[in-house]
């Protein structure tokens, strides 16, 4: 990759352009003239409102692309083909993302049709009606995943009934939603001011720019309070039982308040999470897969959102190995405080976080979603490149401190989703304090 480059990791490019526009989007611009493709990153961010209305914003999403007030789903995929070009659209509890790619030379062609669907998308019952449909099976087929109950459990657990579901998609506000709730939708929440842009591959940041300042600099800004908010404070408490009669397999999940990135800890905090359980060679990953084998997938990791950060601990086990894989994940959060991480294991971590991220952001298309994920949680478009040299700089009493700090187990709260009829006499003969987080 060529651009400008100023410390930090010589192989990840710095942007050669961050700007805001008058109406409030906000644009960074990057040369990698890999291949002549150029990646595109639309982030729009908004607040959460009622319950269930992550459905309304899903199915939003999924019109985005499906034609224009000039132009029907055929024509406008047209357009898209003729130009090499690609693009999805989807929502979660705190984001619209457009996420695509064209050829160099029709990036100002797709810009246009981009901004085209984004401020005018057709949404007339034709065009609703399939897709509202598709989106309430969708909804209702998820939401009996094993991942899907073990992860709104978590947010019951974490935040409580209402906040976890106002980041829940509730398929019947999905299937009753009309064409005038949706326009209604995109009026409110799709605004300019406070989303980004980001533009990697084969440009001249100049041309872009104007080409991006053509098609979207009269968007309007939006509701002035439509911004994401910091997810509500939670405490530690004893894990959330969540039967699941008939499952072979346990879900382990735990959760603790951490640091921001945006916090002068996080980098130690990074750094003591990945000897806990973030690594192949962690901790956890030695002790309860390669010793005890009671996991065969675990792990921990920074759950990062505007605002905050939750730290995550997370295992896959089977149902007779779930009350001594939770003793085991007990021990070793006490042993981070009792042992803490000597100063190799630190080494280990620090060699290890820098070259996960080079190798992770080496392609165009990887670096983008890298920015658009950094900037939507409030992190500059260099922090890639100082990252680097903030681990560098974590003194090893640092990464002791935050794993006195951030590991005791009493802080931490969960679920496990398990048959219980297969666990219960199991948790029994363990014993409540080694099950009780």
């Amino acid at each position: 990759m060529n651009g400008p480059e100023t410390g930090g990791d010589a192989r990840l490019p710095l942007p050669d352009l961050d700007t805001t526009l008058p109406n409030g989007l906000r644009v960074v611009l990057c040369s990698a003239p890999v291949v002549p493709l150029v990646e595109i990153r639309l982030t729009v961010p908004y607040a959460a409102t009622g319950p269930g209305e992550v459905a309304l914003r899903q199915l939003l999403a999924g019109l985005l692309l499906q034609g224009t007030a000039r132009r029907d789903a055929d024509a406008f995929d047209t357009a898209l083909a003729t130009h090499g070009a690609a693009l999805t659209a989807v929502a979660d509890a705190h984001r619209f993302t457009v996420t695509g790619h064209t050829l160099a030379d029709s990036l100002p062609a797709v810009l246009a049709l981009l901004a085209e669907t984004v401020l005018t998308p057709r949404l007339t019952e034709d065009v609703v009606a399939p897709e509202r449909a598709r989106l309430a099976r969708r909804i209702e087929l998820s939401s009996h995943q094993p991942a899907a109950v073990a992860q709104q459990a978590l947010l019951r657990r974490r935040y409580g009934d209402e906040a976890a579901a106002r980041r829940s998609p509730d398929p019947q506000l999905a299937a009753t939603c009309t064409p005038d709730d949706l326009a209604e939708l995109h009026e409110r929440h799709l605004g300019a001011a406070g989303a980004q842009l980001v533009l990697v591959g084969d440009l001249r940041p100049e041309d872009a720019l104007a080409a991006v300042t053509d098609v979207f600099g009269a968007w309007r800004r939006g509701a002035p309070d439509d911004v994401p908010q910091a997810p509500p404070p939670f405490t530690g408490g004893p894990m959330l039982w969540v039967d699941r009669p008939g499952a072979v397999q346990s879900m382990i999940r735990l959760a603790t308040p951490a640091l921001p990135r945006t916090d002068p800890g996080y980098p130690a905090l990074h750094l003591a999470q990945l000897v806990f359980g973030g690594s192949f060679a962690s901790r956890l990953v030695a002790h309860l897969r390669e010793e005890k084998g009671y996991a065969y997938q675990l792990g921990s990791g920074m759950e990062s959102l505007p605002g905050a950060s939750t730290l995550m601990v997370e295992a896959d086990s089977a149902a007779e190995h779930t009350a001594p894989a939770l003793a085991v994940i007990r021990g070793e959060l006490e042993r981070m405080a009792d042992e803490p991480p000597s100063e190799a294991e630190v080494d280990a971590a620090r060699s290890y976080a820098t070259g996960s991220i080079a190798t992770a952001m080496s392609s165009p298309a990887s670096l983008a979603s890298g920015l658009a994920n950094l900037l939507h949680i409030g992190v500059g478009a260099d922090w890639l490149h100082g990252w680097g040299p903030l681990l560098d700089g974590v003194p090893h009493e640092a990464v002791t401190e935050a794993a006195g700090g951030f590991f005791r187990p009493g802080e931490f709260t969960g679920v496990v989703v398990a048959d219980a009829s297969a666990v219960a006499p199991l948790r029994r003969g363990a014993g409540s304090a080694e099950l009780d987080f």
